[in-house]
């Protein structure tokens, strides 16, 4: 075997779980009207009656980011019939406005109650979606890493033990350094959420986070 063939190329995975400690509420709100001028005055209220209502939540007003916000023109289909020929024309409806927000807290049951209750009772009417997140990704990302390494060389020395050969020093790490794909559990609310007189007693037990990935190690065969 030459000294470039005394060489082992292991690929280690690593894996982490976490139980999250952020809630995350995705907002969605939309406005249509036939005049595009109306309907971005119709979102610009949505947007400031919904900033009232997290304030009212205990929130402040930059808590709420903007995630993406688009102007579409919208048409429809429409069956127009002439003499024995029926036919399908689109026809423009109007504008429709739409904000997709987001609220970041640290997950709480009582605060997250009180959140979903005082947004879905806002006039702004927004689409709701919850999900839960991990707050320090660099330390979760972290566990991944050193878990991918610790499999690496178990993997090593148990291929060179069977082998019968020693491993030797550590030559070349190889990492992609793209953003860990991390699972997150949702719960969509949107229009199943109904105002009454009673406040919310969600009891959230969100499962773990669990993600994985993986890094190439080159090691010397002695």
């Amino acid at each position: 075997m030459t000294e470039e063939n005394r060489r082992i190329h292991i690929r280690g995975t690593g894996y982490a779980e976490q139980t999250p400690d952020q809630v995350v509420l995705s907002l969605t709100l939309t406005a249509q009207n036939k005049e595009y001028s109306a309907a971005m005055k119709i979102g610009s209220q949505q947007i400031e009656m919904l900033r009232e209502s997290i304030v009212e939540a205990g929130f402040k007003p930059e808590d709420l980011k903007t995630i993406n916000f688009v102007v579409n023109s919208v048409y429809e289909n429409e069956e127009i019939r002439d003499s024995n020929y029926k036919r399908t024309q689109r026809v423009f409806v109007g504008f429709e406005c739409r904000h997709d927000l987001r609220l970041t807290f640290d997950f709480d049951n009582e605060k997250l109650n009180k959140a979903v209750d005082t947004i879905a009772a806002s006039l702004s009417q927004p689409k709701i979606s919850i999900s839960f997140a991990i707050k320090d990704l660099d330390a979760f990302s972290d566990k991944i890493l050193k878990s991918a390494a610790k499999d690496a060389k178990r993997k090593a020395k148990i291929l060179c033990t069977a082998a019968g050969v020693k491993l030797g020093k550590l030559l070349d790490i190889n990492y992609s350094w793209d953003e860990i794909n991390i699972r997150r559990e949702t719960v969509v609310c949107g229009e199943c959420i109904k105002i009454s007189d009673e406040k919310s007693s969600f009891d959230f037990q969100p499962d773990e986070i669990r993600a994985n990935d993986t890094v190439d190690f080159l090691w010397e065969i002695e």
